[in-house]
């Protein structure tokens, strides 16, 4: 089944908002089998959703919207698909008529707008909205499937989860085609070029599968892809080759499907029933996010210290005012004090100690932007490794998330 997106809202087109929408909705879709052709992304003008909706048609057997529900004198989706499905679009100059007299009707109050607000038309299914006040709305009508919903992205997952993806599923079984179906597998400590030269000549062992080298600030992602007639055909491909992968490359990989490499660093730690405290400078409190957004973290990881001026590095973390003035914070000999520090004031088995030069400023011949250190303190004893990330701020940031995470992992594993 071919599937097209459209969202629609003048806030998404000025970057405004990021269009996560289109996004779950497509991996939603995907995972059931369908196939995503395009996204299309338009402002609040009534001809551009027309125009956007019959260039799609004759191409998608499915159509998802999202956006322009509400009550406001912006929001048009609702009164420009009734005006559409209720007058058969046959010629551009009826389209144009028809338009001209929807713009008419719009001239209302908004509290007339408001007292219409609850009414759908006989042409379309309401879809049950159970927290929100605008309902979805279900267009079928010569072999098109459309799907109106609201922009709100819990509103649309709710509708999309309870009412559109059973219809669409039981829709693509009914096809009897083969369809796609897609897993990612994660490596971390690993570049793209040497994990691509550990996995091999692809064609060995694909066999019409299909595999994607994706890096990211975590690591490199190896998306697969199985196609076949039954869902039972697609995964036991997609656990084939998986396997395959596992076999060449399983000490870089930390999981596949739906893991986070901090849920990974923290099922390890479970299984040696350990814990983790983590002190962070130039990253400024996101190792701990990315920790305490795996649900149960607070099993294996009590707190952290956020130690961006040297001042807490030595009051919170004990790390020595003389070596802070011989070799500056960003240093081995500072990020393991952070790292010994804070292992010590939480009595955890691991501490982690982040510090570096984030930029845009700040940088030195001998530590430009993008030097960071990461110290990691075990039973064992404690030692740091020097990364060289590069000079935007944000990138520095995550990948030194990635990288903290990634080397603790490496020890626990």
């Amino acid at each position: 089944m071919n599937i097209g997106i459209i969202t629609v809202g003048d806030e998404i087109l000025i970057g405004q908002i990021v269009n996560s929408n289109a996004a779950w909705m497509a991996a939603q879709v995907t995972s059931i089998g369908g196939r995503v052709i395009e996204h299309a992304s338009i402002g609040d003008v009534a001809s551009e959703l027309v125009d956007t909706v019959n260039r799609l048609r004759g191409r998608c057997d499915a159509l998802l919207l999202t956006g322009g529900l509400g009550p406001t004198h912006d929001d048009i989706t609702k009164d420009v698909l009734t005006s559409y499905f209720d007058d058969v679009l046959v010629e551009d100059v009826a389209t144009t008529q028809r338009l001209q007299a929807w713009m008419q009707r719009r001239n209302r109050t908004l509290t007339e707008r408001n007292a219409r607000q609850a009414w759908l038309p006989s042409t379309c299914t309401a879809l049950a909205n159970p927290i929100g006040t605008a309902p979805g709305m279900l267009f079928e009508r010569d072999g098109l499937f459309l799907v109106s919903m609201p922009g709100v992205p819990d509103e649309m997952r709710c509708i999309m989860t309870n009412d559109v993806l059973p219809r669409l599923t039981v829709r693509i079984d009914a096809e009897e085609r083969p369809t796609w179906a897609y897993r990612t597998v994660y490596t971390t400590g690993i570049a793209e070029s040497d994990l691509a030269d550990m996995v091999g000549d692809t064609t060995s062992f694909l066999l019409g599968s299909s595999l994607a080298f994706l890096p990211n600030y975590l690591g490199v992602r190896l998306r697969v892809g199985a196609c076949g007639l039954t869902l039972e055909e697609r995964t036991a491909e997609l656990d084939r080759v998986e396997g395959i992968l596992r076999d060449r490359a399983g000490r870089f990989i930390y999981g596949s499907g739906d893991i986070t490499l901090a849920s990974a660093v923290g099922a390890a730690l479970l299984e040696r029933n350990a814990t983790l405290a983590v002190a962070e400078s130039c990253t400024g409190g996101m190792l701990a996010a990315a920790i305490t957004d795996v649900p149960g973290s607070s099993a294996w990881f009590p707190g952290g210290v956020l130690a961006y001026a040297n001042e807490v590095k030595v009051r919170e973390l004990g790390v020595d005012v003389t070596v802070l003035a011989a070799v500056g914070a960003v240093s081995e000999d500072v990020a393991k004090a952070m790292a010994h520090g804070v292992r010590q004031r939480y009595g955890t088995t691991y501490g982690i100690g982040i510090t570096g030069v984030a930029g845009p400023g700040g940088g030195t011949p001998d530590k430009p932007v993008g030097t960071v250190w990461i110290g990691l303190a075990t039973p064992d004893g404690v030692h740091a490794t020097r990364y060289a990330f590069g000079g935007d701020r944000r990138m520095n940031r995550e990948r030194s998330v990635g990288a903290a995470l990634g080397m603790l992992l490496k020890v626990l594993r």
